[in-house]
């Protein structure tokens, strides 16, 4: 498509988060994104997130987050859920890394991180 077009990355992605853009092959672009993003939630275990993974282009009046207005990507709640749940695994797989002798006890700095 970017050679097609004869544009990069940036003006191919403006074009995707463009909610007046229409061309079939952003519309093709955003489905495949969906998928992907359908299919790592789904690798991760997290079907119950699946049906509900729906980007939306969020605007000033739903998206508290500047940097996402604009933008056609998950709403905040979604965002925090699967956030949170990065978090969680995060810590999860730590805990059993330095149970098993993989990696070193957090210092009192980062425990207050926590």
């Amino acid at each position: 498509m970017m050679i097609a077009h004869n544009k990069g990355l940036t003006s191919t992605y403006n074009r995707f988060h463009d909610p007046d853009e229409q061309a079939p092959d952003i519309l093709r672009l955003r489905e495949l994104h969906h998928a992907m993003d359908r299919v790592v939630l789904r690798a991760y275990g997290w079907d119950d997130l699946v049906e509900t993974a729906a980007p939306e282009f969020l605007t000033a009046d739903t998206e508290p987050e500047h940097r996402y207005q604009e933008r056609l990507f998950w709403p905040a709640p979604f965002r925090d859920e699967v956030l949170a749940r990065l978090l969680a695994l995060n810590a999860e797989r730590a805990a059993n890394e330095r149970a098993r002798g993989l990696a070193p006890a957090p210092n009192a700095e980062e425990l207050d991180e926590v």
